[in-house]
């Protein structure tokens, strides 16, 4: 039996990142110096890997294949964002040690509103997870409705012999058939 992570593990880093843009945009300080350089490649990079889970989750849920395990946290704001905060502020803290720079309040509130974004996107995106889930066997049932009325639909009665043969040998070089005995 293999130990799954829960889903909001992937929303961590990026959140993070964001509100460390966001807190250094707020103080009016650049993050242009030297020790930000790893910053713009680490929010592009986890960003594209959280849409890109986002999407094999969306498919994998509709498929059934059930990659990660869904936990009932993921469908509440109030219990997803304090997880989501103590997280992205640990990871924030360890961010500014390893730059040399001492954690401000400023960049703990914006770890704290970047961690409630999240956990808001997060929530409704379980919601939509959830609905899927539930509505898959009507939609299914739909499905194979269709299915059955469009192969019913199809079946046509075959052409006549004088219309195959005009169709396969084409007009020019179309001879009347003999007649049927």
């Amino acid at each position: 039996m293999s130990k799954r992570l829960p889903l909001w593990f992937a929303a961590i880093v990026p959140s993070m990142a964001a509100g460390h843009v966001a807190g250094y945009a707020l103080a009016g300080t650049t993050a242009g110096d030297g020790h930000h350089g790893w910053l713009t490649p680490a929010l592009e990079v986890s960003a594209a890997a959280l849409i890109a889970l986002g999407a094999l989750i969306v498919a994998s849920t509709l498929l059934r294949a059930g990659l990660f395990r869904r936990s009932t946290v993921e469908s509440s704001v109030l219990a997803l964002a304090p997880r989501l905060a103590a997280a992205q502020i640990l990871l924030f803290g360890a961010a500014e040690t390893f730059e040399g720079r001492a954690i401000t309040p400023g960049g703990i509130a914006t770890q704290l509103a970047s961690a409630l974004l999240a956990a808001y996107v997060l929530s409704l995106f379980s919601k939509l997870v959830e609905r899927c889930i539930a509505c898959a066997d009507e939609a299914g049932s739909y499905l194979e409705r269709i299915v059955a009325a469009t192969a019913t639909f199809a079946l046509i009665d075959p052409a006549p012999r004088a219309v195959a043969l005009f169709a396969s040998a084409g007009n020019s070089r179309f001879q009347r058939p003999p007649p049927f005995a």
